[in-house]
């Protein structure tokens, strides 16, 4: 089980890389994505151990209270899930109106400065991060489409295109590490139901990342998602 969150974590770029090879113009919304995500990196405490304890590069969670592994994992995540709609679909992002570059920053770090207020409630109550961060995303999203209804759709199709990537790739570590949900994962003190050998609490996790990730890029930089003409 040596190195397993590392392999994880690398094949988690997968996606990303692909998706930055073939379509060019989805590099730049690539690119702030990963930056506005590596902040969570820092919440792997919230987590560990009691989600799940895998295992970390020179032991980096008990000295620092995170790994290099959270950070690779949540910029390869961060990178595919904001474009795998725009990307599997073929939509590209036009400008709706001319924002300024202080605009921008300020709703997207208003935005994370929100969900890092909500996980700070959610940890103080107590409630396992593994569901509050669910619910969080889920609500910010909401949020998100009640200033913008057109990204309703894209969003529940981004959630569903990052639930089965999410799923595959799952399936890849299992295979790679046998059992490793079982061995890995605290599942026993949650909800304990697997769907294709993967716990359930991965796949709400990874609907909600991706609902959440396709809709903040065209909500902050003021984007619309417009089909490409083959």
């Amino acid at each position: 089980m040596e190195y397993n969150f590392f392999i994880l974590s690398v094949l988690f770029f997968i996606p990303g890389v692909i998706i930055y090879l073939f379509r060019k113009d989805l590099r730049p919304v690539i690119h702030i994505m990963v930056l506005f995500s590596l902040p969570f990196a820092f919440t792997e405490s919230l987590f560990y151990p009691t989600y799940w304890e895998p295992l970390f590069l020179f032991n980096l969670i008990e000295i620092i209270g995170f790994g290099i592994e959270d950070l690779m994992f949540v910029a390869g995540l961060g990178a595919f899930t904001s474009t795998i709609y725009a990307f599997t679909l073929k939509y590209e992002f036009n400008s709706r109106t001319v924002l300024s570059f202080r605009n921008m920053l300020k709703r997207g770090l208003t935005l994370i400065g929100i969900t890092f207020l909500l996980v700070l409630v959610v940890a103080l109550l107590q409630i396992p991060m593994i569901y509050g961060s669910v619910a969080i995303m889920i609500l910010m999203a909401v949020a998100i489409f009640i200033f913008r209804m057109d990204l309703w759709k894209p969003g529940l199709m981004g959630g569903g295109l990052t639930l089965v990537v999410y799923s595959g790739l799952c399936v890849v570590v299992n295979l790679i590490y046998p059992q490793i949900f079982d061995l890995t994962w605290h599942t026993q003190e949650f909800l304990h139901i697997f769907i294709f050998g993967i716990p359930i609490e991965e796949m709400l996790y990874a609907f909600a990342s991706g609902m959440i990730a396709t809709a903040f890029y065209p909500f902050v930089f003021d984007k619309n998602l417009i089909k490409i003409n083959s």
